[in-house]
Protein backbone atom coordinates (compact mmCIF):
# COMPACT_ATOMS: atom_id res chain seq x y z
CA UNK A 1 0.00 0.00 0.00
CA UNK A 2 2.15 2.77 -1.28
CA UNK A 3 1.30 6.45 -1.03
CA UNK A 4 0.53 6.52 -4.73
CA UNK A 5 -2.11 3.86 -4.16
CA UNK A 6 -3.63 5.86 -1.32
CA UNK A 7 -3.72 9.01 -3.38
CA UNK A 8 -5.29 7.04 -6.23
CA UNK A 9 -8.03 5.72 -3.94
CA UNK A 10 -8.80 9.15 -2.55
CA UNK A 11 -8.83 10.73 -5.99
CA UNK A 12 -10.98 7.89 -7.32
CA UNK A 13 -13.47 8.35 -4.52
CA UNK A 14 -14.07 11.99 -5.23
CA UNK A 15 -13.84 11.60 -9.03
CA UNK A 16 -16.21 8.63 -9.07
CA UNK A 17 -18.81 10.67 -7.23
CA UNK A 18 -18.66 13.39 -9.87
CA UNK A 19 -18.94 10.84 -12.70
CA UNK A 20 -21.76 9.01 -10.92
CA UNK A 21 -23.81 12.17 -10.95
CA UNK A 22 -23.66 12.24 -14.74
CA UNK A 23 -23.89 8.58 -15.73
CA UNK A 24 -24.20 5.02 -14.52
CA UNK A 25 -21.10 3.67 -12.85
CA UNK A 26 -20.13 0.03 -12.47
CA UNK A 27 -21.48 -1.21 -9.11
CA UNK A 28 -18.27 -3.19 -8.52
CA UNK A 29 -16.22 -0.02 -8.92
CA UNK A 30 -18.50 1.82 -6.52
CA UNK A 31 -18.15 -1.01 -3.99
CA UNK A 32 -14.37 -0.91 -4.32
CA UNK A 33 -14.33 2.83 -3.69
CA UNK A 34 -16.55 2.44 -0.61
CA UNK A 35 -14.52 -0.47 0.77
CA UNK A 36 -11.32 1.51 0.24
CA UNK A 37 -12.67 4.55 2.06
CA UNK A 38 -13.69 2.35 4.99
CA UNK A 39 -10.19 0.85 5.07
CA UNK A 40 -8.63 4.32 5.01
CA UNK A 41 -10.98 5.42 7.81
CA UNK A 42 -9.75 2.48 9.86
CA UNK A 43 -6.14 3.36 9.10
CA UNK A 44 -6.74 6.96 10.17
CA UNK A 45 -8.16 5.65 13.47
CA UNK A 46 -5.07 3.46 13.80
CA UNK A 47 -2.90 6.54 13.31
CA UNK A 48 -4.88 8.49 15.93
CA UNK A 49 -4.60 5.59 18.39
CA UNK A 50 -0.83 5.55 17.85
CA UNK A 51 -0.67 9.28 18.63
CA UNK A 52 0.42 10.31 15.13
CA UNK A 53 -2.78 12.26 14.36
CA UNK A 54 -5.35 14.24 16.35
CA UNK A 55 -8.90 13.04 16.85
CA UNK A 56 -10.32 15.50 14.30
CA UNK A 57 -8.71 13.32 11.65
CA UNK A 58 -11.24 10.57 12.41
CA UNK A 59 -14.07 13.04 11.87
CA UNK A 60 -12.71 13.86 8.43
CA UNK A 61 -12.39 10.16 7.64
CA UNK A 62 -16.04 9.69 8.65
CA UNK A 63 -17.02 12.52 6.29
CA UNK A 64 -15.13 10.77 3.49
CA UNK A 65 -16.96 7.49 4.19
CA UNK A 66 -20.33 9.26 4.29
CA UNK A 67 -19.49 10.95 1.01
CA UNK A 68 -18.66 7.60 -0.63
CA UNK A 69 -21.75 5.94 0.84
CA UNK A 70 -23.93 8.74 -0.52
CA UNK A 71 -22.90 8.25 -4.14
CA UNK A 72 -25.91 8.15 -6.45
CA UNK A 73 -27.23 4.73 -7.38
CA UNK A 74 -26.48 3.13 -4.04
CA UNK A 75 -23.36 1.37 -2.88
CA UNK A 76 -22.84 -2.19 -1.64
CA UNK A 77 -21.65 -1.61 1.92
CA UNK A 78 -21.60 -5.28 2.98
CA UNK A 79 -17.81 -5.49 3.45
CA UNK A 80 -17.33 -2.04 4.94
CA UNK A 81 -17.01 -3.13 8.57
CA UNK A 82 -14.44 -5.78 7.65
CA UNK A 83 -12.36 -3.30 5.64
CA UNK A 84 -12.43 -0.71 8.41
CA UNK A 85 -11.46 -3.35 11.00
CA UNK A 86 -8.40 -4.25 8.93
CA UNK A 87 -7.46 -0.58 8.88
CA UNK A 88 -7.82 -0.30 12.66
CA UNK A 89 -5.30 -3.15 12.89
CA UNK A 90 -2.87 -1.14 10.75
CA UNK A 91 -3.52 -3.15 7.59
CA UNK A 92 -4.11 -1.36 4.31
CA UNK A 93 -5.63 -2.77 1.17
CA UNK A 94 -3.15 -2.59 -1.68
CA UNK A 95 -3.95 -2.20 -5.38
CA UNK A 96 -3.76 -5.99 -5.68
CA UNK A 97 -6.58 -6.35 -3.13
CA UNK A 98 -4.30 -7.88 -0.50
CA UNK A 99 -3.84 -6.42 2.95
CA UNK A 100 -0.44 -5.52 4.31
CA UNK A 101 0.77 -3.84 7.46
CA UNK A 102 1.36 -0.14 7.04
CA UNK A 103 4.69 -0.56 8.86
CA UNK A 104 6.03 -2.72 6.04
CA UNK A 105 4.46 -0.70 3.23
CA UNK A 106 5.54 2.77 4.31
CA UNK A 107 9.23 3.31 3.57
CA UNK A 108 8.96 6.87 4.90
CA UNK A 109 7.79 5.56 8.29
CA UNK A 110 4.34 5.13 9.79
CA UNK A 111 4.07 8.60 11.29
CA UNK A 112 4.91 10.28 7.97
CA UNK A 113 2.50 7.94 6.16
CA UNK A 114 -0.27 8.83 8.61
CA UNK A 115 0.28 12.55 8.11
CA UNK A 116 0.27 12.17 4.33
CA UNK A 117 -2.92 10.08 4.44
CA UNK A 118 -4.60 12.66 6.68
CA UNK A 119 -3.60 15.45 4.31
CA UNK A 120 -4.96 13.44 1.38
CA UNK A 121 -8.33 13.05 3.10
CA UNK A 122 -8.46 16.76 3.96
CA UNK A 123 -7.56 17.83 0.42
CA UNK A 124 -10.10 15.43 -1.06
CA UNK A 125 -12.85 16.80 1.16
CA UNK A 126 -11.91 20.37 0.23
CA UNK A 127 -12.06 19.47 -3.47
CA UNK A 128 -15.75 18.62 -3.12
CA UNK A 129 -16.61 21.45 -0.76
CA UNK A 130 -16.74 19.47 2.48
Amino acid sequence: MKNAALIFVLTSTFSTFNVAQAEDVDPAAMKNVYDSTRNIAGLITYCVDKGFLKSDSTENAKKMVAFAKGMPGGVDTSDGDKNEAYGREGKGKGPDGKYERVESAAPQGVEAWCKEADEGVREGLKSVGL
